[in-house]
C-alpha cells in the first residue's frame, strides 16, 4: 500500500526499476541456458512470465537490454564492494579488500558473470564493433583501483611501480576468475582470492620489506 506521503512518481519509479531488474534477471537465466545468440526477447519474456511488449516498454530492443545487463552487473558489483573497501584500514588493506570483495562478488553471481561475459564478447554497435571493447569503459573500471594504488604510494605504503599497469594486472587476475568459477564446479574462489591477495601484497611492497 502506498503511503499518503509518498509521491506517486517515486512509487512508479520503484516499481519500474523492480520490473527492469526482473527482466534483466530473466535475460541472465536465458543466456545461461541457451546462449546470447539464441536469447530472443520472446524467450526472455516467457522466462520472466510477461509479454514481449512489457520488455519493449522498459528497454529499446534486445541490444539495449543486453547493454543494461552489463551495466547493472558493474553497478551491483560496485555497491557490494564499496563499503567493504571503505571499512578496510590503510591503503594496503583497501587494495586487498578490493581484490577479495570483487572475487566474493564474482563467486556469488557466477551465472550473472557468465551471461555478462557472453554479452560482452558478442554485443556490437551499429558499425559492427564490439560495444564494450573500448578504452573508455576500461578506464572507468581501472581508474578507481589505480587511484587506490597511487594514494598508497604517496602515503608510503607501497613501493615503486606503475599504478595503472599494476591495476591492469590485478584486474586481469580478477576477470580471469569468472570463467573458472563458472566452468569448474569445485573451484575454490576463497582460496584463490587469498592466493591472489598474497601475490599482489608482495608485488606492491617496497624493496627489502
Amino acid at each position: 500500500m502506498r503511503s499518503e506521503n509518498e509521491p506517486v512518481g517515486q512509487q512508479r519509479s520503484f516499481i519500474e526499476e523492480a520490473r527492469r531488474r526482473q527482466i534483466i534477471a530473466a535475460a541472465v537465466e536465458v543466456i545461461a541456458e541457451i546462449g546470447y545468440g539464441n536469447a530472443s526477447l520472446a524467450r526472455i519474456a516467457k522466462q520472466a512470465g510477461i509479454s514481449k511488449g512489457v520488455i519493449s516498454y522498459h528497454f529499446d530492443g534486445k541490444d539495449d537490454l543486453m547493454n543494461q545487463l552489463v551495466i547493472q552487473l558493474y553497478v551491483s558489483g560496485a555497491e557490494s564492494m564499496t563499503p567493504v573497501i571503505a571499512q578496510a584500514e590503510g591503503w594496503r588493506g583497501k587494495v586487498l579488500a578490493y581484490i577479495e570483495s570483487n572475487l566474493d562478488f564474482v563467486y556469488a553471481n557466477r551465472a550473472y558473470v557468465a551471461a555478462m561475459t557472453d554479452v560482452v564478447f558478442n554485443l556490437r554497435d551499429a558499425d559492427g564493433k564490439l560495444r564494450f571493447a573500448t578504452s573508455e569503459g576500461a578506464d572507468e573500471i581501472l581508474g578507481p583501483l589505480a587511484d587506490l594504488l597511487r594514494e598508497g604510494q604517496r602515503a608510503g605504503d607501497f613501493g615503486d611501480f606503475d599504478p595503472l599497469l599494476m591495476a591492469k594486472s590485478i584486474r586481469d587476475a580478477i576477470d580471469g576468475t569468472a570463467s573458472r568459477a563458472v566452468g569448474e564446479p569445485d573451484f575454490d574462489v576463497r582460496k584463490y582470492a587469498a592466493h591472489v591477495c598474497r601475490i599482489f601484497d608482495i608485488a606492491t611492497r617496497k624493496q627489502g620489506e
